[in-house]
């Protein structure tokens, strides 16, 4: 799993082409395995692939602006329903689907903020949202400008430092990198996040692995949904992945409400058996 976790990073820009037959099979499979699956608190995550760029092949309706996309062949898109952890819900799972198209060799990038959601009214019920879509296909090595500008725009190859976010016992005391779960929130600090903000802070406290969101207001002010609640999915998706990988037991809750701290959300805790 590291190596698909190191692996995976956000494409912009597609190569020309359709998915070979293979690889439509297998992006098929994979929205079909995690399609109607539910996160750890009970929000059901819609997903539905589609083979060409459009939403309606007939009439070739295509889904607003892509943003900085380029030559998108297909892609997936998720509904879910509209809270604070619905969006936790349904960053974790989206975030497990993108990394088992990683491991088919499949390109992909989480997109938020630039498409029209109108276009997916026949997906959406009342209280629902489709938050991201990604494409899915091949990577252009010969990026394009345009790609190479948002990359350096939003930092996209820098992650803060290991101190700066997981914290022993206390916020004054950074976790040591020898500590048994360092090499699992390594994982957590390799996730993605908007304009990679990176806003979950962990406490470990003991068993009790305590996630906090470190909020930019201005998401709040401009987005219909919490795309940094969506953010702290995708970082429970790569600690779960690590505590898998390591055969170790564990529990998610949102019963640890009373740990709240200055400046920081409560979120969810894992617990460790």
């Amino acid at each position: 799993m590291s190596n698909v976790i190191k692996e995976r990073k956000s494409v912009r820009t597609y190569q020309k082409k359709s998915l070979t037959e293979k690889d439509l099979l297998a992006v098929q499979k994979v929205v079909k395995a995690y399609n109607e699956n539910k996160g750890f608190f009970g929000h059901e995550v819609k997903l539905q692939f589609f083979e060409k760029p459009f939403v309606d092949q007939e009439s070739k309706i295509k889904i607003g602006t892509y943003g900085f996309i380029t030559n998108p062949p297909s892609f997936i898109a998720g509904c879910v329903h509209n809270s604070f952890y619905g969006m936790v819900d349904y960053g974790y799972i989206f975030e497990n689907m993108i990394l088992a198209l990683t491991e088919h060799k499949l390109s992909t990038v989480w997109i938020g903020g630039t498409f029209d959601r109108k276009t997916f009214d026949f997906m959406q019920k009342d209280h629902e949202i489709v938050p991201t879509i990604t494409p899915v296909g091949y990577e252009d090595h010969d990026k394009s400008s345009k790609e190479l500008d948002v990359r350096e725009h939003i930092h996209a190859d820098h992650r803060e430092p290991f101190e700066t976010l997981f914290f022993d016992d206390s916020l004054e005391k950074p976790l040591s990198e020898s500590h048994q779960l360092a090499k699992i929130l390594e994982y957590v600090r390799l996730a993605p996040s908007a304009d990679n903000k990176q806003p979950w802070r962990v406490l470990v406290k003991r068993n009790n692995i305590h996630f906090y969101l470190h909020r930019t207001l201005a998401y709040q002010e401009s987005l219909d949904f919490d795309v940094q609640a969506i953010d702290m999915g995708i970082s429970l998706s790569h600690f779960i992945k690590g505590l898998e990988e390591q055969k170790m037991t564990y529990k998610v809750t949102n019963d640890y409400i009373n740990v709240d701290l200055p400046e920081l959300e409560y979120a969810f805790t894992v617990k460790l058996s």
